[in-house]
C-alpha cells in the first residue's frame, strides 16, 4: 500500500514503520512522512519518503531520505549550511518563488552521494538540484537552479 501523508488518520499518526537499510534499522513515523509529487530526479516512482537521522550516528549532521513506496531507494542528504556548503539567498528565493513554496516553512536540503577511493571514501553534495523541504503542508521538491555555478558533485 502506498502510504499518503495527506490521508493518515489520527490513530495511524503515532505508528512507526521500521526499515533495514545499508546503514542500519531506520524508524519513520508514519505522520512525519514527505510526499514528493513529481518524484527526484531518475526516481519518479520514489513519491513517499521519511527523514531520519542516520542509524547508530546520532551526533552527524548527515540524514537519511528513505522512500517509502520503494523501500531498496534511499539517500544521504545534509543542510548545505551545516557542511560549509553555500547557496546563494538570490538562488534560493528564486528556487522557493518558482516551486510555489514559503519560505519560513521550507527547508533546502542537498543529496549526497559517497564513492570509494583507494582505501577511502569521499563525499560529493549535489547543489545544483537541491531538495525543498515544506515542513507543514509535508511537501517536498527537488529543484534544479538555474545558476550554473553549482554542480552536481562538490566535492565535500
Amino acid at each position: 500500500m502506498m502510504l499518503n501523508p495527506t490521508n493518515i488518520t489520527p490513530a495511524d499518526a503515532s505508528r512507526t514503520l521500521v526499515y533495514s537499510t545499508r546503514f542500519g534499522d531506520v524508524h519513520l513515523r508514519e505522520d512525519r512522512l514527505i510526499s514528493f509529487p513529481d518524484g527526484l530526479f531518475g526516481f519518479t516512482d520514489c513519491t513517499v519518503f521519511g527523514l531520519s537521522r542516520l542509524p547508530n550516528a546520532d551526533e552527524s549532521p548527515l540524514l537519511l531520505l528513505q522512500c517509502v513506496n520503494d523501500p531498496e531507494v534511499s539517500f544521504m542528504v545534509a543542510d548545505p549550511a551545516v557542511l560549509g556548503l553555500t547557496i546563494k539567498e538570490e538562488d534560493r528565493r528564486q528556487a522557493l518563488k518558482d516551486r510555489k513554496m514559503p519560505a519560513e516553512d521550507t527547508q533546502m536540503m542537498v543529496i549526497l552521494t559517497m564513492y570509494e577511493h583507494g582505501d577511502g571514501y569521499y563525499v560529493t553534495a549535489n547543489l545544483r538540484a537541491p531538495l525543498l523541504l515544506d515542513s507543514t503542508k509535508r511537501i517536498g521538491r527537488q529543484h534544479i537552479l538555474a545558476n550554473k555555478e553549482y554542480n552536481t558533485q562538490h566535492k565535500i
